[in-house]
């Protein structure tokens, strides 16, 4: 291999013309000699690709022709990168703003000095220059998400992981991941069944499998400038997270934690709606109830999953 390996860098994108412009302008200012960009668009219709066309024809370009989500418009821009002979593959939001222009640098340093290492994850601020976010995570699981709720009602902190350590962690954040694409020759892509959430702690999953080593490292990089909405308990945020949640434990054999996370999503989902003393907000979780509990059944009965969401849902 080189002295500076191949490293492409893939920014998927859905609906987001000016927030992936500023992010691609920031990326210019990166140091590593030898990397490319590959712009995967969703079928956003918001006049990205013509933006994308017109101020920076330098970058590859693919257009899915569909929302593919997360999982699918990813692994066309790592399907491509792996045939123009990438070594690594950069995978990085569309909503995140270069904060240390030789993190590139630095991370490819650590990966090949440490050949075992198969996915690595840097340190990413928040919104803002300083405020770190935790990136260091865990997989689904009905008594690990029970105990680290109640560990995070009673110190956050004890909770928070990307430090000024290297931590080898079961599961990285997706927003900004260096993949060594051996690795991926071995374990796969991302599985195109998850759409979006919990696709990270899949593939952390399979390449622990493989004797890979997936690790947290004290790198500043960029800012993500997440968005604050579209969090609440019946959105599509929560639906993905819950669902692929059942659909991850059931894939790797864990059907009776599936059950029980299944089973106890839904009883706290109706307590909550008993809760609310609203009547449109008892209808509001009644109905996500039942749209969660048809995507259960598809998982826990073996059945093929639903990918077309339909409203709310359809503008994922």
């Amino acid at each position: 291999m080189s002295k500076h390996p191949l490293v492409y860098t893939i920014v998927l994108t859905y609906r987001m013309c000016e927030v992936v412009r500023q992010c691609l302008v920031s990326l210019r200012s990166l140091t590593y000699p030898n990397y490319k960009i590959v712009v995967v668009d969703n079928d956003s219709g918001d006049g990205t690709e013509e933006m994308l066309r017109n101020e920076f024809p330098e970058l590859a370009f693919i257009q899915t022709g569909n929302n593919l989500g997360y999982t699918g418009g990813n692994n066309k821009g790592i399907e491509y990168a792996i045939k123009e002979g990438a070594d690594y593959i950069l995978i990085i939001n569309p909503d995140t703003v270069v904060a240390n222009p030789k993190f590139i640098d630095e991370m490819v340093e650590y990966a090949e000095a440490h050949p075992d290492t198969g996915i690595a994850g840097p340190r990413i601020f928040l919104r803002e220059a300083g405020v770190v976010q935790n990136t260091v995570l865990f997989p689904p699981g009905l008594w690990q998400n029970t105990t680290n709720w109640i560990r995070y009602r009673i110190s956050p902190k004890s909770l928070e992981f990307s430090g000024d350590e290297v931590v080898e962690t079961e599961v990285l954040n997706g927003v900004c991941l260096l993949i060594r694409v051996t690795c991926l020759r071995q374990i796969g892509l991302f599985d195109e069944n998850i759409f979006m959430y919990i696709e990270d702690a899949e593939m952390d999953y399979r390449a622990h499998r493989h004797g890979w080593r997936v690790q947290y490292l004290p790198i500043d990089s960029v800012i993500h400038q997440q968005k604050q909405d579209g969090y609440q308990m019946t959105g599509a945020v929560s639906f993905l997270l819950k669902r692929n949640s059942v659909y991850y434990l059931c894939k790797i054999g864990r059907r009776g934690d599936a059950w029980g996370y299944a089973i106890l999503s839904l009883l706290l989902l109706a307590v909550r709606a008993v809760l609310t003393f609203n009547r449109n907000k008892f209808i509001e979780y009644a109905q996500f109830c039942r749209r969660l509990a048809v995507a259960y059944q598809q998982i826990l009965l073996g059945r093929s999953l639903d990918k077309s969401f339909g409203p709310p849902f359809a503008q994922l």
